[in-house]
């Protein structure tokens, strides 16, 4: 393992450790080094997303981890959910679609991420049907369970006519 590996693996632990100051501090600290290092990036998106809410900064790293880092996978899921909650449905769709044709993505994921995008947009139809995808493409089972929520969710909030048209589709 070499010099920087070692310390994003420290890094990590911090976070695991909820040292989340202290993890975003040394992960600062290898970019100054390395800053083409996407593993970091990903995870101060992260940081900057779920822990100190600043989204400007979250999508800053984001989008250089999904530069300098194209088969880290965790930023492509991490990013699917952060466009989610900044309410760009519609770059949740270009991104998912463009995503999806990356070996190695979690498509589930992608595909829930992609529906939740319709859903909000009040396309229900549209929602449904990346609701089934997503669940083709998922093999956990609690997983499994939170899609098959959102399709009854998504039932709840369709008219007669559009149960009858997924039904008879």
């Amino acid at each position: 393992m070499n010099d920087i590996e070692g310390l994003f693996f420290e890094a990590d632990k911090l976070l695991v450790d909820n040292k989340i100051i202290e993890g975003r501090d040394l992960l600062l600290e290898i970019l100054m080094d390395y800053p083409d290092y996407g593993r970091a990036h990903n995870h101060l998106g992260w940081i900057y997303h779920y822990k100190l809410v600043d989204f400007v900064k979250a999508q800053k790293h984001y989008k250089l981890a999904l530069k300098y880092e194209k088969k880290y996978y965790s930023t492509y899921t991490n990013y699917a959910y952060f466009l989610i909650d900044i309410k760009s449905y519609d770059a949740m769709l270009k991104f998912g679609e463009d995503t999806l044709k990356i070996n190695g993505v979690d498509k589930g994921i992608i595909y829930n991420q992609m529906a939740k995008a319709y859903e909000l947009k009040f396309k229900l139809k549209e929602a449904y049907r990346y609701y089934k995808t997503a669940k083709m493409h998922s093999t956990a089972g609690n997983y499994i369970e939170e899609i098959n929520a959102s399709l009854q969710r998504i039932q709840g909030k369709m008219n007669f006519f559009q149960k009858i048209s997924i039904i008879f589709k």
